[in-house]
């Protein structure tokens, strides 16, 4: 994967030998929640929607790291926190990092 990589290979490789053949559906099944995920986020930051934002951007953060995308699961705990603290300073700059950090990681995953 290079040094680019977003998502831990020594993880990646543990979670297919567990899962075998639903490894697949892992991965599906973490795209399509995190493009739900984005589009909420996406709304909640344009609303200042504060609890919305907290959320989601928890939730993504967790599914992110239970796959190994550790840059973008600190990126949506930094969200995540702006939320907590009803901070929309940098916000709307720190989503667009998560979404770019998000579309890297679903190429990557798509390529396992």
């Amino acid at each position: 994967m290079g040094t680019n990589a977003k998502i831990d290979a020594a993880m990646m490789a543990q979670l297919r030998d567990l899962l075998g053949e639903r490894f697949g559906e892992l991965v599906q099944r973490y795209i399509e929640d995190g493009d739900r995920r984005i589009a909420l986020l996406r709304t909640a930051v344009a609303a200042q929607d504060f609890v919305v934002v907290h959320a989601e951007a928890h939730g993504l953060k967790g599914s992110s790291r239970n796959i190994g995308a550790n840059t973008l699961g600190d990126l949506c705990g930094a969200l995540e926190q702006l939320g907590k603290e009803l901070n929309s300073a940098g916000m709307p700059t720190l989503f667009a990092a998560v979404e770019q950090e998000f579309a890297a990681v679903c190429a990557e995953l798509k390529a396992y």
